[in-house]
């Protein structure tokens, strides 16, 4: 009887390499938390640098703007009547402002966007880092169920396995889309 009950035990416990495997996990999930961290620093300072270069070309597209608005105003002087230099003086003055809020309106989007991606750059990596959370816990139970339930309590904060769960499946829509949304982020700085 015993020996049919050493059996059974050693059957049941969780072969050496599980646990190799599962403290690998953990080292890869480090590896990746520092990839991801790198990465979003490098898009974000890509996407910084393209947002230089698209307000460069705002300032220059209102530079240009400017500049015939003043070649219009100055060829209109040239011997009209008072009447049609004031007319021509409101059209200007219509125009610039028009040109100053679309520039405006064009920054105040570039902003948003670099927002926008260090934001779903910063979510990918919360997400990386949830995932280890989920791999710890699971190399705990691997040792045994009274160490699994103390390192999700004490060690990352859930009350239970079941939150843990919630807060993952909480996050896997948030990331899904975030590679596509970051695309489309990306291209809407470089136009």
């Amino acid at each position: 009887m015993a020996g049919a009950m050493l059996i059974l035990l050693s059957a049941c416990a969780t072969p050496p390499e599980v646990k190799q495997l599962s403290t690998a996990q953990i080292q890869y999930f480090d590896t990746a938390i520092q990839a991801v961290a790198t990465q979003s620093e490098a898009l974000v300072l890509a996407s910084t640098k393209i947002q230089k270069q698209a307000e460069e070309r705002i300032a220059k597209r209102e530079a240009d703007s400017n500049a015939q608005l003043v070649k219009l105003l100055s060829d209109s002087n040239k011997g009209d009547s008072t009447d049609e230099r004031k007319s021509l003086a409101e059209k200007v003055l219509t125009a610039s402002k028009s040109s100053a809020k679309s520039a405006a309106d064009a920054r105040a989007k570039l902003q948003q966007d670099l927002d926008a991606i260090k934001a779903k750059s910063e979510e990918l990596g919360r997400y990386i880092a949830t995932m280890k959370d989920v791999q710890i816990a699971l190399d705990a139970y691997i040792q045994s169920e009274k160490a699994g339930e103390k390192i999700v309590s004490s060690v990352l904060g859930q009350p239970s396995v079941s939150h843990l769960i919630d807060k993952v499946q909480k996050t896997i829509p948030n990331v899904t889309g975030a590679a596509n949304d970051l695309k489309l982020l990306l291209s809407g700085l470089g136009g």
